[in-house]
């Protein structure tokens, strides 16, 4: 191509790029220009062009989309390509990156580096000799030509290091070529690696370089000496050095995440790679600082243990504590970046989890020091979320210690518990607490305020377990004088008169002592665990703090249940801090109900709370916040389980128990459903001679019975007035709340709602109420799952129906769905056991309905219940199949009907529904566990060759498949292990030569399956054969495409 053209060309293609990446271009322009460059990066010489335009242009588009075009060459093309081609296009690359490094913008440069390494991933040694030493080379320079060597190194890293699963199809031969071949390089880079942050260090005005292997600890000037170098130099080498150090660092961590650490990273390195985490107080070295620390988390994660591993420990701990000590000053901890901080509490985390223990041993360690420091640090950090990852560092702490290290740590850890505190009160730290979001929730459902306190909370009830009652009264403490503040603020008519200042004081107060009437409900298992051995004067006084903390509450809120505080602030901030105070106040005595009887508390205080909650559930002129009446149904629930009480239940909640009978729609349907649940519960406790036990078992009477009847047939009688759709879901959540209560109360239920059942059962066949068809389904699906074994012959005549009803279901969302739970129900029916059942009728609705309509896409969920339901009745019912005694043909026709069951489970494993996939190799694992099924003379004639082919194919997909890889894998062992023999000689070469795409020398290459047999070595076996299989597919592709 003559110079003009070349010049033309090229002006072409950079005017098409600019017009492409032009705001004003339409969709439709740039479907025309992608079509034009797509047929010119096809072209069979288009690298040639592609060589001429990226030695001719500056414009950055054109480059990118040279590179890019280049890269699907040596990507597809590479392995076919003739010699010659090969080495002009690396020459021409390398010279390219070598002569113009330096005036690239990055990210083409770093594009022509890893176009280098893709081209050496199938030329490195025999035709591109010198890929690795040029690097070193590289390395060994300085600026500029050593970025550049970084880049290519960390490029080979990532693209040619073990353990990482590019994407590019290569034998496995070559891979294990590959891995040797980078890892006999290894010391050599390695040692560059180091001799670029030692160098560097000495330029930052160090004088001595990071300590030997052989040298003991760390000199005691090295560290100081950096860290008292916190000027910052702002001048272009300084700036380019540190692009160096980092890069250094980076291509050092992604090393470490795949290299043999312990025979090819020395103490040393790990040393220096420290020496650079620690410089976060200079503005230009905070990105390096980043990247050292995240070097050496990256060597803990992988549990680095070189044979000097003591000593490692002792630097990283020297290092580690130095860097503490310098942070301990707020003006350097306010000039280090907060993502710095972060990393270095990961790093703390890490070391205190795997070398804590093991460096009390060593004398050179003072572990009181060490936790000092890292007190300081904790709680000197700007910002609560770095905070919270501080309190993980404690958190592994506690988990490592052992119950004899509880005196020589506690003086540390009660100083740890008074901070906490301190640091979640707002009268401590306001000017914190109050910059955090508390509308605003995440992911979790939970707003940043919750996740804080969470975390806090969960700190101090680990230190807890080890010592409960030492806790309990620290807390306690802080707890009983911000509860006199709130009782003596009540006294004066709920905070009458308070302005200003006052007023601000006040709501501090309701605040934290709402935080700590929620953190003392979390500590009450801690301090009633008996598992310990304790003392009987120490459980004695444990459950004395509990009672007095149950009696102060049950007072207080005694006192909120007739007064009202909420109601008489005109401030909204304190009525809001009112409401969420006697919130916690309820969920925290409803914690601490499970415990009333061992802390002996008067059995007139635990009734003072039922009339406490009682109030807030009942109807009012003015409705009550929905929060506090959530609070105080779940503290009726835990009351009802938990506590026996003299009285009949029944009688002490008439009032609400009336209500209840008639309506609850003055409650939040949620909360509604907990009053249910609690007043089902208390009419369940009744016992004879008027008593009451506990929900969870004992005698039930008749009287109690009668009144859940009453209750139940109550909520029942809505059915027919107010319809399905209103009257079944809270009738739908008793179920679940009740699905796993003792049988006896189970019983008294399913009597109370046979009612109910029936007439949704006639509902359900009657078309009239098909738009209530979603309720009604999930009633019935609730019923199965929680009264199954106590519906009796029922369940059989709803089984029938539901076979009927789901045959005439719609083929839209809201059809699949009603479709989908009958079908549950039906496979509930099959695993409870009994012949009420029919299985032909079961196999039937499969086959010729649900089957074909769950085939849709959009009918996954319905596709996977109906596999649920198949699998149960082979897993359940397998003996329907194999009967002793048959008249006629019917022997014949079970087994036919076991072809059909099984051809649909083959059929499932071609799906592209992952869940589905999953659902079928967990059945049929089960079924050759329970049944044997791989062995079975009919399964190995007929269906073994044929899932071992979809399996095993299946192996060399890629995608969502490959998530199943291990289940797939051990699926395919155990059908292997049948006999591994007929596996290698037979199966192996005939599913090879059914494969489309491998050539003939190809197939008779690849059955030289080694006969290993058990399921590790088995499992490397077969993945190396699929990725041969992929690659050589891939390589016959490419030949017929260029031969084409």
């Amino acid at each position: 191509m003559a110079a003009s053209e070349i010049d033309e060309a090229l002006a072409s293609l950079e005017m098409l790029m600019s017009e492409f990446f032009a705001p004003t271009t339409n969709n439709f322009r740039k479907r025309e220009i992608e079509n034009m460059l797509e047929n010119f990066s096809n072209a069979r010489d288009s690298w040639k062009h592609c060589l001429i335009f990226l030695q001719k242009s500056h414009n950055q588009y054109v480059l990118v989309y040279i590179l890019t075009t280049l890269e699907k060459i040596i990507n597809r093309q590479w392995i076919i390509m003739p010699e010659n081609e090969r080495t002009e296009i690396r020459l021409t690359l390398m010279n390219e990156l070598m002569t113009k490094h330096k005036v690239m913008v990055y990210f083409i440069r770093n594009k022509l580096a890893s176009l280098l390494v893709s081209i050496a991933r199938y030329d490195w040694p025999h035709l591109y000799p010198d890929f690795f030493e040029n690097i070193i080379e590289l390395l060994r320079c300085e600026g500029h030509s050593c970025i550049l060597g970084l880049v290519l190194a960390q490029a080979a890293s990532e693209e040619l290091g073990a353990g990482r699963d590019t994407g590019v199809l290569l034998p496995s031969d070559r891979k294990t070529t590959l891995e040797r071949l980078m890892l006999k390089g290894m010391p050599q880079m390695l040692q560059a690696l180091s001799a670029i942050l030692e160098n560097n260090a000495q330029k930052e005005g160090q004088s001595n370089p990071p300590p030997s292997p052989t040298s003991g600890m760390p000199q005691t000037s090295v560290l100081p000496d950096l860290l008292s170098n916190t000027h910052d130099i702002h001048n272009p080498e300084k700036t380019l050095n540190m692009e160096i150090v980092v890069k250094c660092l980076n291509t050092l961590q992604h090393l470490f995440s795949w290299l043999p650490l312990s025979s090819h990273v020395p103490p040393s390195l790990v040393t220096t790679v420290f020496y650079w985490g620690s410089v976060a107080t200079q503005s230009q070295s905070a990105e390096a600082a980043l990247a050292g620390l995240g070097g050496v988390c990256e060597l803990l994660y992988r549990r680095y243990a070189p044979p000097s591993s003591a000593a490692t420990a002792l630097r990283l701990h020297h290092c580690a504590l130095r860097l503490l000590r310098h942070l301990a000053s707020p003006h350097h901890m306010q000039r280090t970046p907060i993502d710095y901080l972060d990393k270095l509490a990961e790093f703390l985390k890490l070391f205190i989890s795997l070398h804590f223990k093991r460096l009390e041993a060593e004398p050179e360690f003072d572990s009181l020091d060490f936790l000092s420091y890292l007190f300081r640090f904790t709680f000197q950090v700007p910002t609560c979320s770095t905070f919270v990852s501080c309190l993980e560092i404690w958190i592994q702490f506690i988990d490592v210690l052992k119950p004899e290290d509880t005196v020589k740590y506690w003086e540390a850890l009660q100083a740890l518990v008074v901070g906490v505190l301190n640091k979640i009160q707002f009268q401590h730290n306001k000017a914190q607490l109050q910059h955090l979001d508390n509308d605003t929730c995440d992911d979790d459902g939970e707003t940043e305020w919750q996740t804080f306190l969470k975390h806090c909370i969960e700190c101090i009830a680990r230190v807890a377990d080890i010592a409960p009652l030492e806790v309990f009264t620290a807390v306690m403490d802080q707890w009983q004088c911000l509860a006199g503040v709130h009782a003596r603020a009540a006294a004066r008519g709920a905070g009458a008169g308070a302005e200003g200042g006052d007023m601000e004081r006040l709501l501090a107060a309701l605040l934290d002592l709402a935080t700590l009437t929620r953190l003392l409900g979390r500590l009450a298992p801690a301090l009633l665990d008996t598992t310990g051995t304790n003392t009987t004067e120490n459980e004695s006084r444990r459950c004395c703090a509990g009672a007095a903390l149950v009696e102060r509450c049950a007072g207080a809120l005694a006192g909120a249940a007739l007064t009202r505080p909420h109601r008489a602030h005109a401030q909204p901030a304190l009525a809001h801090a009112h409401v969420m105070l006697h919130a916690e106040m309820f969920a925290c005595m409803g914690a601490w109900c499970c415990y009333a009887g061992e802390c002996k508390v008067p059995m007139s205080t635990m009734e003072s709370l039922v009339n406490s909650a009682v109030p807030f559930l009942v109807p009012h002129e003015v409705p009550e916040p929905p929060l506090l009446c959530h609070a105080a149904a779940h503290l009726l629930l835990s009351l009802c389980k938990n506590v026996k009480f003299p009285a009949d239940p029944v009688l002490m909640l008439a009032d609400l128990y009336a209500h209840a009978q008639r309506s609850l729609h003055y409650l939040e349907p949620k909360t509604a459903g907990v009053v249910r649940e609690a007043l089902l519960t208390a009419a369940l406790s009744r016992v004879a001679g008027g008593g009451a036990g506990s929900a969870g078992g004992g005698t039930t009477s008749a009287g109690g019975g009668e009144a859940a009847r009453a209750l139940l047939a109550a909520w029942s009688t809505a059915l027919t007035t107010a319809g399905p759709a209103v009257a079944l879901p809270p009738l739908t959540a008793l179920l679940h709340a009740f699905a796993h209560a003792p049988t006896h109360a189970k019983k008294i239920i399913a009597e109370g709602i046979q009612g109910a059942a029936e007439t949704a059962l006639r509902m359900l066949c009657e078309p009239a109420y098909a738009p209530a068809e979603a309720e009604i389904t999930d009633f019935f699906l609730a019923l199965f799952t929680a009264l199954l074994p106590q519906l009796g012959n029922f369940t059989y005549t709803a089984i029938d129906a539901f076979l009927e009803v789901a045959q005439r279901e719609g083929v839209d969302g809201e059809g699949w769905a009603c479709a989908e739970r009958l079908v549950e129900c039906v496979r509930l029916g099959v695993e409870a056991g009994g012949g009420g059942v029919r299985v032909r009728p079961v196999l039937q609705l499969l086959h010729h309905a649900v089957l074909p309509r769950a085939a849709a896409p959009a009918a996954a969920a319905l596709q996977r219940a109906a596999h649920r339901l198949l699998a149960s009745v082979l897993i359940h019912r397998w003996r329907y199949f194999f009967p002793h005694k048959c008249e006629g043909g019917e022997g014949s026709r079970r087994v036919s009907e076991l072809r059909g069951a099984l051809a649909a489970l083959g059929r499932a494993l071609t799906a592209p529904d992952i869940e589905l996939l999953r659902l079928v190799l967990h059945a049929l694992h089960q079924l050759n566990t329970k049944w044997k099924l791989y062995h079975k003379a009919l399964f190995r004639s007929e269906f073994l060759a044929g899932f071992l082919t979809v399996i095993v194919g299946g192996l060399g997909e890629g995608g969502a498949r490959a998530l199943l890889r291990d289940e797939a894998l051990a699926a395919a062992h155990a059908m292997a292990a049948v006999d591994f023999a007929a596996f290698r000689l037979a199966f192996l070469p005939h599913f090879l030569r059914e494969l489309p795409g491998l050539a003939p020398e190809h197939i008779q290459h690849l059955p030289e399956f080694p006969p290993d047999t058990d399921l590790p070595t088995f499992t490397q076996n077969i993945q190396r054969l699929m990725n041969d299989v992929n690659f050589y597919r891939a390589y016959n592709s490419l030949t017929a495409t260029m031969n084409s």
